[in-house]
């Protein structure tokens, strides 16, 4: 799947510093340092975004640890990539979403 250099650019508003990586046959959008939902912890961590099909979801955000301080969520989602292990969340999204959208519904999980 591609995406526009535009469309790019909008993630690049949240995540300035934002990577493409590419995995076991995947691409991810590597952030950094993403900034979490009020009353998260920790308050930033590092997030790959996998915006296709991955483990039987649509799309998914893995994240360099898990959360806390946000609703119980089911912490299925297990991943080794780039040397750093990684964990996710069971939330499912719609496909046909822009890369902004798919942050910030996998995000409003955490609220």
């Amino acid at each position: 799947m591609d995406f526009s250099q535009a469309e790019i650019n909008d993630l690049k508003k949240v995540a300035p510093d934002l990577k493409t990586v590419q995995e076991g046959g995947y691409t991810y959008f590597y952030i950094e340092k993403l900034q979490l939902p009020e009353g998260c912890s920790p308050v930033v961590v590092e997030a790959l975004l996998c915006p296709t099909a991955h483990s039987g979801y649509p799309c998914r955000l893995f994240f360099s640890s898990k959360i806390s301080g946000c609703p119980q969520r089911n912490w299925n989602g297990k991943l080794r990539a780039i040397g750093k292990n990684w964990f996710a969340i069971s939330w499912k999204t719609k496909a046909d979403l822009s890369l902004i959208e798919m942050l910030s519904i996998h995000l409003k999980a955490l609220q």
